[in-house]
């Protein structure tokens, strides 16, 4: 893997990663993780995009710190935490061609849900305290596996009485918590991969991820969230399609 083609590449991907997550809570790494699947190795990219998603949500909290809510969120917590642990061993075990496969899918298959309840005109109400333990654990293999986790928890963190703020700290807190674990976890089960060049590569990523997280939090207020999200679907479902059928 070039260095140099690395950095470039993941600076730019936090700047989108960023913008997302401030902008409309969650949908960042769903956009980017099939897009940097297509130019580089899967297993390579959801390990070293570690530093930089925890750095991402780091920042996005910190915007946010003031509106999250912790109870709903912690319930899922051991669930997500052993989710990891599963998803991780299947990161070491799975081939390539698979892991490559099961990165697109679960691309398309977050995109779908959204197109499907666009379509049937439904918004979203949360899941019941109960969805806990099946979300967590789903949340965590899904994150250990493609990094794209958040889509899922945000169905579980939110609910009627909760605000769009509420929504972004909720998703940013989890999502430290999950990345800050899957540094420990990686660095066990790929240490020729978490190595100390790979977080220094992740270094000139922060400047643009505190660009992406102003412009984000500036557009919060002043996109049309729906119209953001359908642009970013449809590069989801274009990566996502292409990842799946170029590993057959």
């Amino acid at each position: 893997m070039s260095g140099v083609l690395w950095m470039a590449s993941l600076t730019g991907a936090a700047f989108i990663i960023a913008l997302i997550t401030n902008a409309v809570a969650t949908g960042g790494a769903l956009f980017v993780m099939p897009l940097l699947a297509l130019v580089f190795p899967v297993r390579q990219v959801v390990v070293m995009t570690t530093p930089m998603l925890w750095a991402n949500a780091l920042l996005a909290w910190w915007n946010y710190r003031r509106a999250w809510r912790v109870r709903r969120a912690l319930i899922t917590i051991p669930w997500v935490l052993l989710g990891l642990i599963g998803g991780v061993h299947l990161l070491k075990i799975l081939p390539h061609g698979l892991l490559t496969r099961l990165v697109g899918s679960i691309a398309l298959l977050f995109a779908s849900y959204e197109i499907w309840r666009r379509h049937r005109q439904t918004q979203l109400q949360g899941l019941a305290p109960g969805w806990g333990l099946p979300v967590g654990l789903a949340s965590g293999i899904m994150s250990a596996l493609s990094n794209i986790g958040g889509t899922l928890l945000s169905l579980y963190v939110l609910s009627p009485e909760t605000s769009p703020d509420e929504l972004v700290g909720s998703i940013a807190f989890l999502s430290m918590l999950m990345t800050s674990a899957k540094f420990v976890l990686y660095a066990q089960g790929f240490p020729h991969l978490m190595t100390a060049r790979a977080i220094l590569w992740s270094l000139p990523a922060i400047p643009a991820l505190w660009i992406g997280g102003q412009i984000g939090k500036h557009l919060h207020a002043r996109i049309d969230a729906a119209r953001f999200r359908t642009i970013i679907l449809a590069i989801v479902i274009v990566s996502g399609a292409f990842l799946v059928t170029t590993a057959l």
